[in-house]
């Protein structure tokens, strides 16, 4: 079932320090659907950023994850996002389209039997869910 993700102030992180960034926050509305107890599933449409030169280049930034992701934008495959607050990012640059649609799938480690579960302050019962800000950078 697919349903808006509820609005929460996601934190600031570090960006790219380069001289000619421009940052577009993707910020609300994101799609939420859950495909596991302990698996999410984030849609955001975007549209293609305007004024490209032929130098710059389009990344997309996740600055993190609880705990575990992959990452796709339009059906293609970018990678992995990998524990809390860690930072990945992608050239998308050659997968942009006109209309875009970016999905993460976002999930938690199977719970070991006698393994001590991840430490998660304020969401031990919550389901899993993006934990930092997601944004394209044009870097040139």
């Amino acid at each position: 079932m697919r349903q808006r993700c509820a609005r929460r102030s996601l934190p600031r992180s570090e960006q790219y320090t380069g001289l000619d960034t421009h940052i577009i926050r993707l910020r609300w509305p994101w799609e939420c659907e859950a495909i596991a107890p302990d698996r999410l599933r984030y849609t955001r449409r975007f549209g293609l950023p305007t004024n490209l030169g032929p130098l710059e280049k389009v990344w997309v930034v996740v600055a993190g994850a609880d705990q575990f992701g992959t990452i796709a934008l339009n059906n293609a495959p970018l990678g992995q996002i990998s524990g809390e607050a860690k930072r990945a990012e992608f050239d998308v640059t050659r997968l942009l389209a006109p209309r875009n649609v970016l999905v993460l799938e976002i999930e938690l480690p199977p719970e070991e039997p006698g393994a001590t579960p991840p430490e998660r302050p304020r969401r031990e019962r919550s389901p899993a869910e993006m934990i930092g800000e997601v944004r394209l950078e044009i870097r040139s």
